[in-house]
């Protein structure tokens, strides 16, 4: 059974099934699977979608933690994207992708003194205080870089309690009350204040919840003004939700059209991440076998859950195609990995017809895909391949044996 729909640059034709204009089956016979596969022109798309209703002093910020290939940053750096950092390892790796210090916002929990003294040297465009500690390391730096206060608004983002990160019992953010007594205890000479910012989760449907977070931080924004604090931007994070199932569209460009009209004497600053590049990447991996049982059929494929995290981690559930025709029965199968766990499942009742040796693909895991893997297992990790047009490049390589012990000793 076919899906009802699939990513944008993801078709099937008479050749079998293709990404762009390049047919899927002739990269399986030069790569060895399983292994990541982006379109070019799908990033393109969806990163242009958050652009093009911005102005120059908007900023919309790639979340980097969704997939850090530095090849893709590049693409996303080249369209004029900000990045959303929340590491000093992303915030390099932005760097070196080509990002203007100048497009960088550097959130995150639990940064160091030398986190922070490395970003403000930097001169990114905003550090995301999260804390009064926070407030205390960066008033002692020799540098005075810009910095935003990251709110809590305690709004529930109806997704995922792993990813709601909005609620006044999670660990981000600060309250109102504790931001507005940060800007009446430092003065405008002591810390540069320049913005508000809040992130209340990921896989939001709701987009009034922008908007209803959106009116609560200008509402505070109008606060911290009166205190002499020179606010310039409002930050309303990302999250909005992909459909897995490839059934239903999220509409970025209307989002951003919609949050300019309702902020106002204030720049708009954006940190979307899976929504620009979920379903520009798929994984490829081939059957191994095929098994029952008790009442369940098994499709036991190559890739692993050290390799797509998100089933195991959310319970999440990936749209599954076969790349190629095949003369088998089709059947309801669990689809399972070869990791030691239970756990190492991409879920029941996928419809397939497939044998063992075909290929399948597994849609929608451009976002924490790569990015959450891990060599559990002692697996090594796959490649990743970009598709522009009807040829292919390897922008990461897979790594070997020899890679997962180089920094052991021996």
């Amino acid at each position: 059974m076919e899906p009802r729909m699939r990513p944008n640059n993801f078709s099937k034709d008479s050749t079998g099934l293709k990404i762009e204009e390049l047919a899927l089956q002739k990269v399986c016979e030069k790569i060895p699977t399983p292994f990541y596969i982006y379109s070019e022109a799908n990033l393109v798309e969806t990163a242009s979608a958050y652009l093009q209703n911005s102005n120059a002093n908007d900023l919309i910020c790639y979340s980097v933690k969704a997939n850090g290939n530095i090849n893709l940053l590049k693409i996303l750096a080249n369209l004029g994207m900000g990045f959303d950092v929340v590491s000093v390892g992303e915030l390099k790796r932005a760097l070196k992708a080509g990002a203007k210090a100048k497009k960088i916002v550097f959130s995150g929990v639990g940064k160091s003194k030398s986190d922070l003294k490395f970003a403000a040297e930097q001169d990114i465009y905003s550090i995301n205080i999260e804390s009064a500690h926070e407030v205390e390391l960066i008033k002692n730096l020799k540098e005075s870089p810009r910095v935003s206060l990251r709110i809590n608004p305690d709004m529930a983002a109806n997704t995922h309690p792993y990813i709601e990160t909005g609620k006044s019992d999670c660990k981000f953010g600060i309250s109102e009350a504790e931001a507005l007594e940060i800007a009446k205890t430092y003065s405008s000479s002591e810390i540069n204040l320049v913005g508000i910012s809040a992130h209340i989760g990921s896989q939001i449907t709701d987009t009034e919840l922008f908007f209803e977070l959106a009116e609560k931080l200008q509402a505070l924004a109008e606060q911290i003004k009166k205190l002499g604090h020179n606010v310039d931007h409002i930050d309303v994070g990302g999250g909005l939700a992909i459909d897995y199932q490839l059934e239903n569209q999220y509409d970025p460009a209307q989002l951003v059209k919609e949050l300019k009209e309702k902020i106002t004497g204030y720049d708009l600053l954006m940190e979307p991440g899976r929504s620009i590049v979920a379903q520009s990447g798929a994984v490829v991996t081939s059957v191994i076998t095929e098994k029952t049982n008790g009442q369940r059929d098994f499709l036991v494929v190559d890739v692993g859950m050290n390799d797509l995290m998100r089933p195991a981690l959310y319970s999440a559930r990936h749209t599954i195609e076969e790349i190629q025709d095949s003369n088998a029965e089709s059947k309801n199968f669990e689809v399972v990995g070869p990791v030691c766990e239970t756990a190492d499942s991409f879920g029941q009742n996928h419809n397939l017809n497939a044998k063992t040796g075909d290929q399948l693909i597994i849609y929608s895991t451009g976002a924490y895909g790569s990015s959450m893997g891990s060599n559990y297992n002692s697996r090594p990790k796959p490649a990743e391949i970009l598709v522009s047009k009807d040829s292919f490049k390897v922008i990461r390589k897979a790594e070997s044996f020899e890679d997962l012990i180089r920094l052991e000793e021996i």
